[in-house]
């Protein structure tokens, strides 16, 4: 990276071609990604609440939504591997949160 702000911006690898987990401040491998093990780079989970769909669903049901124990646990697991925790919450047409999601 040639960049004159290189040590100031966070980049990652989310462009181009087979470039995810090659490059950039952190890692971002794939969805829901955890490797397992303490890696020596940093890293990135993204991931979403719901288990069917980034965005927001009026027909989802309660049981399609991470429960708060799974939530934690995802956190947990991520942090201690030296991950960041990316949580998607879809919002309504109207750029709301339900507040089922709030909760």
């Amino acid at each position: 990276n040639e960049s004159p702000v290189r040590d100031t911006v966070v980049t990652n690898d989310r462009w181009g071609y087979a470039t995810a987990c090659k490059h950039g401040g952190f890692y971002t491998c794939s969805d829901r990604f955890n490797p397992g093990h303490l890696l020596p780079h940093k890293w990135e989970n993204c991931m979403t609440i719901d288990r069917h769909s980034w965005g927001y669903r009026r027909n989802a049901q309660l049981c399609d939504y991470l429960t708060i124990e799974e939530l934690v646990q995802t956190l947990v697991e991520t942090v201690s591997c030296g991950g960041n925790l990316l949580m998607n919450v879809g919002p309504t047409h109207e750029g709301t949160i339900i507040p089922r999601s709030e909760e």
